[in-house]
């Protein structure tokens, strides 16, 4: 083989190289992330089984979009209607979103769906994010849609402002918030001094 045919095979690879990389990063199909979040289990609860009772449990999950959801609780139990669901007592949870803003969530109960991560949290519960705070009687985390509720007595505060209202809907992804009553009351505002 002589030199010029060692140069016309390496330019002929070098075109079916930069073809393919072309291929692959303008004309191949990527699925969309905000259509589609798939939750991925970080790390297997750590746990101590005692028949349908669990102690210290800790779940991990991450989805397409970098946020995760950490969620821990002193002790958990299966219920015999749904498997997938967890009845825990004591519970924290951290949610990191991507751009590492951090809320945190503790309550004395919660209902905990391991196949996707949505959690309803009762039982005199606390909301910290920034310099919001909410209490509510109940707070549900809908993880997959990146939304969370608050409702029943709520009461959210901020800086120098507290409310009272019905419902309070937050955006995890936009951080866009709604609060609304339910029976057309008015929202009572309270200015802190």
């Amino acid at each position: 083989m002589n030199f010029k045919s060692l140069i016309q095979i390496f330019l002929l690879l070098l075109i079916l190289i930069i073809c393919g990389a072309l291929y692959y990063n303008y004309l191949h199909k990527k699925p969309s992330l905000l259509n589609k979040k798939k939750i991925v289990i970080i790390e297997e609860p750590k746990k101590e089984i005692l028949g349908n009772f669990i102690k210290d449990i800790e779940y991990k999950s991450e989805d397409e979009l970098g946020n995760s959801y950490i969620i821990r609780s002193k002790k958990g139990e299966f219920k015999d209607k749904n498997p997938n669901l967890i009845f825990m007592t004591n519970v924290e949870a951290v949610i990191k979103l991507k751009d590492k803003t951090i809320i945190r969530l503790t309550s004395l109960n919660a209902n905990y769906n391991i196949l996707d991560n949505n959690t309803n949290f009762f039982n005199n519960v606390n909301l910290d994010y920034l310099t919001h705070k909410i209490t509510a009687d109940n707070i549900d985390v809908f993880f997959r849609d990146s939304k969370v509720e608050a409702y029943n007595n709520l009461v959210y505060r901020n800086l120098d402002l507290s409310l009272i209202a019905d419902k309070v809907e937050i955006d995890l992804i936009t951080k866009n918030s709604k609060i609304f009553m339910l029976n057309n009351e008015k929202i009572k505002i309270i200015k802190s001094n």
